[in-house]
C-alpha cells in the first residue's frame, strides 16, 4: 500500500525505516512533486561556463536537492510548515547540452522557463550554477515587475559590464541590476576591482562591506528603506558566507558572513517585504572544484541516470568537506521558503 506524505514526512529521517529519494530524479525536501499544483517550482540550473577559479558549480543544483532531502520540513525557527506549499522541480531535458551553450542562449532559455511558471501563478527559486544563470529569472520577474528591487548576498561586486567577452558572465550580474535601473542592495562584499569601485563612486552605490556588517543587524533598517515598498527579488551568492561554513564554492573569499547574519537578514526581509522570487548560486560540490565543468558525473546524474547518481553517491564518500557546504545550501532553500512564502 502506498505510504502517505505525512507518514514519509514523519518517518523520513529515521535510520529504520529509512525513505531515500528516488536516484535518478530526486525532489525537492524528498516530497512528491506536486507538478502543476505546486506552489513552488524549484529551477535547476547546471552551468558552469564562465566561471573563471573553481569549477563545479553546474553539479551544484543537484548536490543542493539532494541534501534537501535531509532537512527538516517543520521550521524550528518560524514554527511553519513547510510541506503544504507543494514543490515541483524543472531540469534541462538534456543538461549537458544547456551547459554547452552561450551565457547568452542560456539567460534566454532560463528566462522563457521561469516566464512560463509565473504564468501559472507559481513561485520560482532558482538553484545555480554560476552566478550568471540569476539573470533569466531576474528579467522574467522585472518584465512583470517594473518596481522590483534586488537584495544581493555575494562575496563580490559583480559590477563588471562585460567580462571574457560576455555580458551575461558570472562577474557581471549586478551590472545587469544597475543598467535595468532597479534599487540594489548589496551585502557582504569583500572584493572588487578598481573598475567596480570607480562604478560605485560614481554611482553613490551603498555597498555593505562584510567587515562592517558581520555580527550587526542595524543596518538591516537602512536595507529595508530600500525595499519595503518595493516587490522583492533576492539573489544569494554562495561565497557571501564565510568560507570556513561555505567552501565548496567557486571563489572562496577569506572573511564572509556567518550563517546567523544570513538568516537574520533574510528574516527581517521577509517580515517586512514581499519576495517574489530568489535563488541560490555558486554551490560547487566536492569533484568539481578542480575543473569538473560540464562534463563528468554531475551532468549524467542531473539527466536521470541511476546508475550514474549511486556512482557519484559512491565517489562521494570521500568528499565530506563538501557536504557541509551542500547541507548549508539545502538549509538555506529551505529558510528562504520559509520566510518568503509560507505564511
Amino acid at each position: 500500500m502506498a505510504e502517505s506524505a505525512a507518514t514519509m514526512s514523519a518517518s523520513r529521517h529515521s535510520p529504520s525505516s529509512p525513505h531515500p529519494p528516488p536516484a535518478d530524479r530526486p525532489t525537492f525536501l524528498g516530497l512528491p512533486d506536486a507538478g502543476e499544483r505546486a506552489r513552488v517550482a524549484v529551477v535547476c540550473a547546471p552551468y558552469d561556463l564562465t566561471s573563471t577559479y573553481g569549477k563545479g558549480a553546474d553539479r551544484g543544483p543537484e548536490a543542493l536537492i539532494a541534501a534537501s532531502y535531509a532537512v527538516e520540513t517543520w521550521d524550528e525557527e518560524t514554527s511553519r510548515d513547510l510541506e503544504p506549499l507543494g514543490y515541483t522541480v524543472w531540469r534541462p531535458a538534456d543538461a549537458a547540452a544547456f551547459a554547452r551553450q552561450s551565457p547568452e542562449a542560456m539567460v534566454g532559455e532560463l528566462q522563457a522557463v521561469h516566464e512560463r511558471f509565473l504564468a501559472a501563478g507559481q513561485i520560482t527559486l532558482g538553484l545555480g550554477g554560476e552566478h550568471g544563470i540569476t539573470y533569466g529569472q531576474f528579467a522574467a520577474l522585472h518584465r512583470r515587475h517594473p518596481d522590483l528591487a534586488v537584495l544581493q548576498i555575494d562575496a563580490h561586486l559583480d559590477l563588471r559590464d562585460s567580462y571574457e567577452g560576455s555580458k551575461h558572465n558570472h562577474a557581471c550580474i549586478a551590472a545587469r541590476f544597475v543598467e535595468a535601473g532597479v534599487p540594489l542592495v548589496q551585502v557582504g562584499m569583500r572584493s572588487c576591482s578598481r573598475e567596480e569601485s570607480a562604478l560605485v563612486a560614481e554611482r553613490g552605490l551603498r555597498i555593505y562591506w562584510a567587515r562592517e556588517v558581520a555580527g550587526h543587524t542595524a543596518y538591516h533598517r537602512e536595507v529595508l528603506a530600500t525595499l519595503v515598498e518595493r516587490p522583492v527579488f533576492v539573489t544569494v551568492d554562495l561565497d557571501g558566507f564565510d568560507p570556513s561554513i561555505m567552501p565548496a564554492t567557486g571563489t572562496p573569499e577569506p572573511g564572509g558572513l556567518s550563517w546567523f547574519d544570513v538568516t537574520r537578514l533574510l528574516s527581517t526581509v521577509g517580515r517586512n517585504c514581499t519576495v517574489i522570487g530568489a535563488d541560490i548560486t555558486e554551490l560547487a560540490p566536492a569533484g568539481g572544484a578542480s575543473g569538473g565543468g560540464a562534463s563528468g558525473a554531475g551532468h549524467a546524474f542531473a539527466s536521470g541516470s541511476a546508475a550514474a547518481a549511486a556512482a557519484r553517491a559512491e565517489s562521494r564518500e570521500g568528499d565530506r568537506w563538501s557536504r557541509p557546504s551542500e547541507f548549508l545550501a539545502a538549509r538555506l532553500a529551505a529558510k528562504m521558503v520559509a520566510y518568503f512564502w509560507v505564511k
